[in-house]
């Protein structure tokens, strides 16, 4: 497969920001420089309604969405949003009976699509605390993975930390963590040759991430 395009090395950022009923249409998406921001009027859609349609229709475009970040909102919603877009989440505050506490769900044809249910009046900064081991509980090959990749981060320091997002990108969106690795040590290898002269080969710089294949 070839998972590694331009577009995906390229990903932008989504804003959302609250409109009001002067806007043509209920939920407007526009590009502004090197991001989008999707204005939405709350008497027409709900804010997890934009942030769905925004990240919805943007890859039906080729545009990868690197996070979700709100603005003129709650601190907290905020932070919430913004960590579970990077894992691809979408989120869902709601009043339902059967989701008592927050709870990441899978569709079960296609692992990739989840959302992150929270109970109407749960407290927003514990749902951020609990999102880490509720993501896990849902996708934990993945999540092993993502773990790998911030020790590498660490590691590094910083040195390749947007090579490692966007692995970690595509491994959150094909949900197939061997062929990703596959895929990206071959790309180096290729690069391997022209680096030779310069010093230390591109694959040394994944070294923290060949530990338990």
């Amino acid at each position: 497969m070839t998972i590694l395009t331009r577009e995906r090395l390229s990903a932008v950022s989504l804003h959302l920001r609250q409109g009001d009923a002067q806007q043509a249409k209920a939920i407007m998406l526009r590009r502004d420089e090197g991001r989008f921001i999707a204005t939405y009027d709350p008497e027409r859609a709900s804010l997890d309604a934009a942030a769905v349609l925004a990240r919805t229709l943007l890859p039906s475009e080729s545009i990868i969405v690197s996070e979700v970040i709100l603005e003129g909102h709650d601190p907290d919603l905020t932070a919430l949003y913004r960590a579970a877009s990077k894992l691809l989440l979408d989120v869902e505050i709601t009043s339902g009976p059967r989701i008592t506490e927050p709870t990441v769900k899978v569709r079960s044809q296609d692992p990739t699509q989840a959302t992150y249910f929270i109970p109407e009046g749960w407290d927003l900064s514990d749902a951020l605390d609990r999102l880490p081991a509720s993501f896990a509980g849902a996708r934990p090959e993945v999540a092993r993975h993502l773990n790998r990749i911030e020790q590498a981060k660490k590691d590094s320091g910083g040195k390749i930390d947007h090579a490692l997002d966007v692995v970690g990108i595509l491994i959150l969106e094909t949900d197939d963590p061997d062929g990703v690795w596959d895929e990206v040590l071959q790309l180096l290898h290729q690069v391997e040759p022209r680096q030779a002269t310069a010093g230390t080969p591109a694959t040394a710089a994944l070294s923290p991430m060949q530990v338990d294949p």
